[in-house]
């Protein structure tokens, strides 16, 4: 569980970089009066708190890999349902401004690829060094 709760804490500092990134670039585009209120900063933490408790659907356990692939679904229809609904509850934009909501999907695609890379190529990069160092312990035991 620690293991869990340190994975969503590493998640969710890559997640708010995203989001920040991706925040800059939509009022860069859309807020022409270049005001942008306090709360935002409160919102952005929110809503990037509630997309990373969407990791709990990754078991700790290997699964199939079509498991995977549903779960990797599930996981980006909920970030979106999350932003959205932050989006529309916090008043950011009328969503249903076409150019604004289409903007704002490929944002969230592009954010939940990058960090689903960056945590898949963390968990990697811990696997490879815990299988040298198995690999390692393993070559200095006696051979029986």
């Amino acid at each position: 569980m620690i293991a869990k709760i340190k994975e969503m804490f590493h998640t969710f500092s890559y997640v708010v970089t995203g989001v920040v990134f991706m925040c800059a670039l939509f009022l860069t585009a859309f807020n022409q009066n270049g005001i942008i209120h306090i709360q935002l900063l409160w919102q952005i933490l929110f809503t990037s708190f509630l997309c990373v408790m969407g990791n709990l659907i990754y078991p700790q356990r290997k699964v199939a890999r079509w498991q995977v692939i549903v779960r990797r679904l599930l996981h980006y229809l909920y970030v979106n349902a999350v932003v959205f609904g932050c989006a529309r509850a916090f008043w950011w934009f009328d969503v249903a401004d076409l150019e604004k909501t289409g903007f704002l999907f490929l944002e969230i695609a592009v954010v939940f690829v990058v960090v689903s890379w960056l945590v898949w190529h963390k968990s990697k990069a811990l696997t490879d060094l815990l299988n040298d160092h198995l690999e390692k312990y393993q070559n200095k035991m006696p051979k029986e």
